[in-house]
């Protein structure tokens, strides 16, 4: 068999099933249980709406200076 006549035997999948662990050690940031595929980085959608809570009501923010309404119109 030549390298023209020779099927490509199908490479095994990598890829978790949907809803299912991570094998790569990952942990949700909010609960540090194992990160779930559908949710990633986290491991439910509680989780994740969490988070987005945090965001939203001002918990996190980026560091940085703040910049005020004059200076943002002359950055630009």
């Amino acid at each position: 068999m030549n390298a023209l006549t020779r099927r490509a035997q199908p490479e095994p999948s990598r890829k978790a099933t949907k809803g299912t662990e991570r094998k790569t050690g990952a942990k949700c940031p909010i609960c540090d249980k194992p990160v779930v595929r559908e949710y990633r980085p986290f491991c439910s959608k509680r989780c994740a709406d969490i988070d987005l809570g945090h965001w939203l009501g001002g918990r996190y923010v980026v560091p940085g200076e703040r910049i005020t309404g004059n200076e943002a119109e002359t950055d630009e």
